[in-house]
């Protein structure tokens, strides 16, 4: 019998067939909107409802206000805490908010550029984009991410000339 083949026939499961890492926004933006868009929800909802039930013509909307202003904030802390990239050891995996997993070949990457956003003299943030020969957005990391050294060092060994060219130009001004 094979080592692969259990008592009933079937086979076992492969092992490592989880991603080596996962690349992640920072948890505390997608916490913030999850718990403000939970209590604004939480009292709106209860709110307009009453509101409703107790004066049927009743003319207030700030419950109402209150209930999808919290439902907003809930879905779009829910899409920040969703956004990642898994990586595995021939690709990796991009997902941005409620979208689906997209697979992407670690060889398709022609081009990687660092670049830069600033809201004029505040804080500067520091993005890694990768293309494909088409100019397609591969993906968009922020140096901020979690997980982003291991994906920076992964790059590198799996695509060290287009790693190469991109730190030979650096961060822009």
């Amino acid at each position: 019998m094979s080592e692969q083949t259990n008592t009933w026939g079937g086979t076992e499961t492969t092992k490592g067939k989880g991603p080596l890492f996962v690349v992640r926004r920072p948890r505390f933006p997608g916490v913030i909107f999850i718990g403000l868009g939970a209590v604004t929800a939480i009292i709106g909802i209860p709110g307009f409802i009453v509101q409703q039930l107790a004066g049927p013509g009743a003319d207030g909307t700030s419950f109402g206000i209150m209930a999808v202003l919290g439902t907003l904030l809930l879905l779009f802390g829910l899409a920040l805490g969703a956004t990642r990239v898994d990586v595995y050891d021939r690709h990796y995996d991009v997902k941005s908010g409620f979208g689906k997993l997209r697979r992407r070949e670690v060889d398709d990457i022609r081009t990687l550029r660092y670049a830069t956003q600033s809201n004029g003299g505040g804080q500067r943030f520091v993005s890694l984009t990768a293309w494909n020969d088409r100019k397609k957005q591969q993906f968009m990391i922020f140096t901020n991410y979690r997980g982003y050294q291991e994906f920076t060092a992964w790059l590198a060994e799996r695509r060290p000339k287009e790693w190469a060219e991109c730190e030979r130009l650096g961060i822009p001004d």
